[in-house]
């Protein structure tokens, strides 16, 4: 028989675990399906200095302690690749890509984003070979040599700071003429004495066969082009929402993002969404958590309402 959940929440974020927490903690028969290691993006988080009540933690660290505290409560966690969440009115249908089907009363969706690309020639066939998208992940290969950094905002920026403590040089190319990271963190870069800055500047290609040889960029206005000779780039321009799988339900706006209401209700009733995978404005760590937590109480509140909790 086909099983039967009163909650399955896809994505085991920091989202996603607080409001297995407050489900399970509320006696929901919960389901938590990740794809991935649980903590999604907070695993590839060098240094955590903002979440309240840990001071200084490694993103690492905290997954650990949030997915723990999970399991001291009990909650129910698989791996699932959600493909598709089909609306059945009363209930709803989880479908995975291993062909596992779920039946649940409620959805609480968390499935974040994923980084976005220049789509610039030579990307994806140096993924690996000095082009990545995670400074903590492949920063150690790059040890002593020279790098370009892709960005102009936090991430781009607190990760060249991260970068420089390893590097020989770092070269930021932003396509915008100005960088959008706070004063802070672009301070704490220059300090390092490690990075140089070309300010409206595309990425026109990364060159290499093997292994990256150089970066090609092109100046916005003059149309100039020049190559950087690097060993490694490290790609953060943005990021795209895991949406796809709900594209059928209609509660995406433009740009993948699902929208929800002050209570993290989507428009179709008994699906929920929470953390970065929302149309907000701020994307944290602890406003995930915020997130999860209202959307596991109107979680509680729905199945009472409906008398769905099966």
């Amino acid at each position: 028989m086909m099983e039967k959940f009163d909650v399955i929440i896809i994505g085991a974020g920091p989202g996603g675990m607080t409001a297995a927490i407050y489900t399970q903690r509320s006696s929901l028969k919960t389901l938590m399906l990740e794809k991935a290691a649980p903590g999604g993006k907070m695993m590839t988080t060098w240094e955590i200095e903002n979440y309240t009540g840990f001071g200084n933690i490694s993103g690492f660290e905290l997954s650990e302690k949030m997915f723990n505290h999970t399991q001291e409560l009990g909650v129910e966690y698989r791996y699932g690749d959600v493909v598709n969440v089909v609306d059945k009115g009363d209930y709803k249908e989880v479908h995975t890509a291993s062909g596992e089907v779920y039946q649940t009363a409620a959805v609480i969706i968390g499935t974040g984003t994923i980084p976005r690309s220049t789509n610039a020639p030579g990307e994806s066939e140096l993924s690996g070979k000095g082009v990545s998208w995670c400074a903590v992940c492949d920063g150690a290969f790059f040890k002593d040599l020279d790098i370009v950094v892709v960005g102009g905002g936090n991430s781009a920026i607190e990760e060249a700071a991260f970068l420089a403590k390893t590097v020989n040089h770092i070269t930021v190319v932003n396509i915008l003429p100005t960088l959008q990271a706070d004063a802070v963190a672009i301070d704490e870069l220059k300090e390092t004495g490690k990075a140089d800055f070309l300010l409206g500047y595309e990425v026109v290609s990364f060159n290499g066969t093997d292994k990256m040889e150089s970066v090609t960029v092109r100046n916005v206005e003059t149309k100039e082009e020049q190559d950087i000779a690097v060993q490694g780039a490290f790609v953060f321009i943005g990021q795209i929402p895991k949406t796809d799988f709900v594209k059928d339900l209609g509660i995406t706006n433009k740009w993948g993002y699902i929208e929800v209401d002050e209570n993290m209700a989507t428009k179709v009733p008994g699906i929920y969404a929470i953390g970065d995978v929302v149309d907000k404005e701020l994307r944290q760590i602890i406003t995930a958590a915020n997130d999860g937590s209202i959307a596991a109480i109107q979680v509680g509140k729905y199945l009472g309402k409906s008398n769905k909790v099966w």
